[in-house]
């Protein structure tokens, strides 16, 4: 009986050891995917709010909408794929004009289909091109479904814009974007937008 009981006891000891080395060699955690169910089953429109998301950036930082509102604007603009030419121009265009956008109370979030990581990902890209603002991952394109910037799951992001004002309002879309210029472009619509209020101002 008690050559038995030793038995139970050391199987029962190597289970528990077995088990400890399942849980230490499993693989880690994968990073948050961007987009949740708060994100809206139809594209988002001009006018419409938009709801209150997280994202996670290629570097894995948090990248909160709650954090801008009544602050900040957002110009959350869409890209293909990294390492070519014209999103290496439309992004390197933002890049120049990104001192001039946070004067006009701007932040830029840059959105494509490719995946953080990798030789050709996201951060290598954002690296290379050395850019001041974040790049967000959308490998399972729940940002670019919601902005429509996709109308598959298959599909690379469109080359878009899309402008979010401090209220968490879309003010307006582009998707006639010039890349090579599209920074300034920005800087000229919101110059233009702003104008006939400063003057108005001016008038009183």
């Amino acid at each position: 009986m008690q050559s038995c009981l030793k038995r139970l006891a050391l199987l029962l000891t190597l289970s528990a050891l077995m088990s400890g080395l399942t849980t230490l060699n499993a693989a880690p955690k994968a990073a948050p995917k961007n987009g949740s169910n708060q994100l809206p089953p139809v594209p988002l429109i001009a006018g419409q709010k938009v709801p209150v998301l997280n994202f996670v950036d290629a570097f894995n930082r948090p990248r909160r909408l709650a954090d801008l509102r009544g602050k900040r604007h957002l110009l959350l603009t869409f890209f293909p794929k990294c390492f070519t030419g014209n999103c290496t121009g439309q992004l390197t265009s933002l890049r120049d004009s990104y001192a001039d956008l946070q004067k006009q109370g701007v932040e830029v979030w840059a959105v494509s289909t490719d995946a953080a990581d990798g030789p050709k990902g996201q951060r290598a890209f954002a690296q290379h091109l050395k850019l001041p603002f974040p790049l967000l991952p959308d490998t399972d394109r729940k940002i670019s479904l919601a902005f429509g910037a996709v109308q598959s799951k298959e599909q690379m992001a469109a080359r878009m814009s899309v402008f979010i004002d401090k209220d968490g309002v879309v003010r307006w879309i582009d998707n006639q974007i010039d890349p090579r210029t599209h920074g300034k472009d920005v800087l000229a619509r919101l110059q233009s937008e702003t104008a006939p209020q400063t003057e108005a101002q001016t008038s009183n």
